[in-house]
């Protein structure tokens, strides 16, 4: 039940995502590909990640290691095509991107589904070949079993690794102080083994992740945090007895300094009774305290620090942000195809109205909205409306299909 759940549920969504939008936009697997060099960073890291699992699981398979070879494609389908590829280029499949970009995520994603479906047909001969018929493919039992032919980008794979990292720590951060994704933060400041360099695209993919407008890369970690020793004092007591709380008084006047470098491994030594002990890794717990207002988080030699501090700016844009949220649950609710076109009406506090205006043209353009009035809408339109509170700001919101051109 976990494996159709994660695995097998995840992987039809993601046919059904495919389907849905390539019958909208009329595409086939006949048009011309796009090739793999013209196409976006995150089509290139996608076709190389698919080259280096058709190698992980040619030799998993080699070694008679089902579980592994499994195991190792449902990872792909569910942290690498669905969480991650799918996840952050959705806008690519809506028509709202040039028409190149828009071709060559579909072949993108044709070519991964094609290649996952032959990759598990000797596993799950069933679903791999209702798979591969539906892709306008025959019997994926007829089709080769796939070969790493396409050349992987082995520095790509590792710079979205480490976006991937420090997103997930960004999102963290986050959470401790409660900021949901939608709402624009200024800037995040990070710090990366063996000084990881990243491309301007990739800082773009993490800067859309994070909602951040700015990422700054430092050399140590030391710079957004200090280190405080705190006490085991069950490991103190059974070693010193009496003379535990001198024990522990000498790690709580341990600086920063000593205390990164007995992180690091090195031996550091605490005076208790006017004897010289080495200190112990167990007697001590490390811990990092954010400076001034900044929220940090650590993982993986990763460290990440977040100012939650918002300004009007940012705040109006979260607002718009949380606007374009609504109004997709109203076009839902309404029962609009996820092709149609608005018209849109948005009323409320200054603030709402100060957001729409402001970020009309982000609103329309996610909404798919051809009109965006901040007024009332007109009475005898048939439009669906609803009252919304967006961070305890009151607005509302009215929309109808648009006529077709």
């Amino acid at each position: 039940s976990e494996t159709v759940r994660r695995t097998f549920d995840t992987l039809a969504n993601t046919y059904r995502f495919f389907a849905m939008y390539a019958n909208l936009e009329a595409w086939t697997p006949s048009e011309d590909a796009v090739p793999v060099g013209d196409r976006s960073l995150m089509d290139r890291w996608l076709l190389s990640r698919q080259a280096h699992l058709v190698a992980e699981v040619r030799g998993s398979l080699d070694a008679y290691d089902l579980t592994r070879a499994a195991r190792q494609i449902a990872d792909f389908v569910v942290d690498d095509l669905s969480n991650w590829y799918i996840r952050r280029g959705r806008d690519r499949f809506w028509g709202s991107a040039d028409a190149a970009d828009t071709r060559a995520a579909f072949r993108t994603l044709w070519e991964s589904l094609v290649t996952v479906s032959r990759l598990m047909a000797p596993i799950t001969p069933f679903l791999a070949d209702w798979l591969h018929r539906a892709l306008g493919r025959d019997s994926v039992h007829l089709a080769d079993y796939p070969e790493p032919t396409a050349p992987r980008d082995e520095a790509l794979e590792r710079g979205m690794d480490g976006v991937r990292t420090l997103a997930s720590l960004g999102r963290a951060a986050r959470e401790q102080v409660q900021i949901r994704v939608r709402q624009p933060l200024g800037t995040l400041y990070a710090v990366t083994p063996s000084r990881l360099e990243l491309s301007d695209p990739l800082l773009d993919v993490l800067k859309d992740e994070l909602n951040v407008k700015t990422v700054e890369f430092l050399d140590d970690a030391e710079l957004l945090v200090t280190l405080e020793a705190k006490p085991n004092f069950r490991a103190l007591g059974q070693r010193f007895g009496s003379e535990t709380q001198e024990a522990a008084a000498a790690i709580r006047a341990l600086s920063g300094d000593a205390l990164s470098r007995f992180r690091e491994g090195e031996e550091i030594v605490i005076e208790v009774d006017g004897e010289s002990h080495d200190l112990q890794p167990d007697e001590v717990e490390i811990q990092q305290v954010a400076k001034g207002d900044l929220v940090v988080e650590s993982g993986d030699r990763f460290t990440v620090a977040l100012d939650p501090s918002i300004d009007d700016a940012l705040r109006l844009e979260g607002l718009a942000r949380e606007l374009v949220n609504r109004i997709q649950r109203l076009r839902r609710d309404g029962g609009l195809e996820v092709s149609d076109r608005i018209r849109l009406w948005v009323t409320g506090d200054d603030d709402v109205l100060s957001a729409a205006g402001r970020h009309a043209d982000y609103i329309t353009g996610e909404t798919l909205a051809v009109e965006l009035t901040r007024e009332p809408a007109p009475e005898d339109e048939a439009v669906h409306a609803r009252e919304v509170e967006l961070d305890g700001v009151a607005g509302r919101i009215a929309l109808t299909r648009a006529a077709r051109a």
